[in-house]
């Protein structure tokens, strides 16, 4: 097996929100095409066509909700193991379009599933099956739903802790000091996760950094060993660093989905091909 199969299947290995059959889930990824994206490149904007499912097999993707006069919410980040482009609407010829945005934040690679070959899969499943598909999409969109709105209600520091316990969950390693987030993001990164302005991002993250939660190194940050951030909020789930035991303030959620939820085509043309 090449390297693609054995990244790909390390991927579905860490698709933990699909209820979907384990065979049939790697049917259909191992039948995709991988897609390479370079750091920076979009895999889809805002309005193209969601024909296919984006499962991603290595690196880390950035999702956008696009907004007026150009300015931009991070609706989060996606791993290996997570789908994105599932968020669609309708426009007026009555075709499934993107709802929302994607770009490389790493090199990256993904595989699309086509989104009629998952419908023609699910048709063929029992009907139990396919009532557990169903509440699993209604427990996925309510737990969205419910991660914006306890975001609305928090200060941009507890904000900001919030997004920093995600991204340690989803990337961070464990160090000598504490918890390292491998992502480079840079402070208008940070701040389109939390929807505020590029100086008061700075201004927390200094704050951070000298109360001893947060270590920098160029980009990159530990969250520190000694450090245990507030209890969670209500509608928040405490979660435990199982090395070192440190405590972030979070919410439990991720964008997995094992439905016939809508990706969208690539918008731009990088290298291709079919897994082996």
């Amino acid at each position: 097996m090449n390297s693609d199969g054995l990244d790909v299947n390390k991927a579905i290995a860490r698709f933990r929100n699909s209820i979907l059959p384990g065979d049939l889930l790697a049917d259909l990824v191992n039948d995709s095409l991988v897609v390479r994206y370079l750091k920076d490149e979009r895999l889809f904007l805002r309005g193209t066509p969601a024909d296919n499912l984006m499962l991603i097999v290595s690196g880390a993707v950035k999702i956008y909700c696009p907004q007026s006069g150009g300015r931009n919410v991070m609706l989060g980040l996606a791993g290996p193991g997570e789908v994105i482009g599932f968020a669609d609407f309708v426009d007026p010829k009555g075709r499934a379009c993107m709802t929302f945005e994607a770009q490389a934040l790493t090199n990256c690679t993904v595989a699309l599933i086509s989104r009629q070959r998952i419908e023609r899969e699910l048709s063929r499943l029992a009907p139990g099956v396919l009532v557990s598909v169903l509440a699993a999409a209604n427990t996925f969109w309510t737990t969205i739903a419910c991660r914006c709105l306890s975001l609305l209600g928090m200060s941009f520091r507890e904000r900001l802790e919030t997004v920093i316990a995600e991204v340690a969950e989803k990337f961070g390693v464990n160090d000598a000091r504490g918890t390292l987030l491998r992502l480079e993001l840079s402070h208008d990164e940070w701040a389109a996760l939390i929807g505020s302005s590029r100086s008061l991002t700075s201004k927390l993250l200094a704050e951070m950094i000298e109360e001893r939660v947060l270590e920098r190194n160029g980009k990159r940050y530990t969250v520190l060993n000694k450090c245990i951030l507030d209890a969670p909020l209500n509608g928040q789930s405490e979660q435990t660093d199982s090395v070192n035991g440190s405590r972030f303030r979070g919410i439990n959620t991720t964008w997995p989905m094992g439905t016939t939820l809508a990706a969208s085509v690539p918008a731009t043309s990088p290298t291709q091909r079919r897994l082996t």
